[in-house]
């Protein structure tokens, strides 16, 4: 009997954690804290951004047109900054590089198919400042941020999603990691 109530509970617990993976949406980022010079740089007004397209280092080729249209959404309804389509007036360019982008399969299904995927996609950002910081110097500054962000999907019956709306969620997640690293609260309007 003891030995069934201990397969029991290792198989309950087993079960809860594979239910609590299904619904997890992980995300990571590696970066520094904003610079105190971005931050006095950016305190001073409501500033332009224009927004470049990133360098992709996938075999995925759609997926820098996708991620700036996230990036130029969600930074729109930023209060503290704005974004432009002319870069030569912009105050600040945003530009990188996504250097990752896998999918793997989590599990096989009773037909022997994969039907659960996670999707992983990992960029690095660069924010650098066109015009000059203060009236007595022409120093420039760039910020530097690596972002990650995982999703998963699931192709079996009760739980059925596509590959292309698992992207689109992960495109919007990274945007939104990158638009909270940009993120500072003490702008003057």
């Amino acid at each position: 009997m003891y030995k069934f109530i201990t397969f029991f509970f290792y198989i309950t617990i087993f079960f809860c954690k594979s239910c609590v993976s299904l619904t997890q949406q992980n995300s990571d980022t590696t970066a520094a804290p904003l610079s105190e010079q971005y931050k006095a740089y950016r305190v001073q007004k409501k500033r332009s951004l224009y927004i470049q397209n990133f360098d992709n280092r996938t075999f995925t080729p759609q997926l820098t047109g996708r991620l700036k249209e996230k990036l130029q959404a969600v930074l729109s309804t930023s209060s503290s900054m704005y974004t432009t389509d002319d870069k030569k007036t912009a105050d600040l360019v945003l530009y990188g590089k996504i250097l990752g982008y896998t999918e793997e399969p989590t599990g096989f299904g009773r037909t022997s198919q994969t039907p659960a995927f996670n999707l992983y996609i990992g960029a690095s950002i660069y924010l650098r400042a066109q015009h000059e910081i203060s009236d007595n110097t022409d120093d420039s500054f760039s910020e530097r941020h690596e972002v990650q962000y995982s999703t998963m999907y699931n192709t079996g019956e009760p739980f059925f999603d596509t590959r292309f709306s698992a992207e689109e969620r992960l495109l919007e997640g990274l945007a939104n990691r990158i638009a909270n690293i940009l993120y500072d609260p003490r702008i003057v309007e």
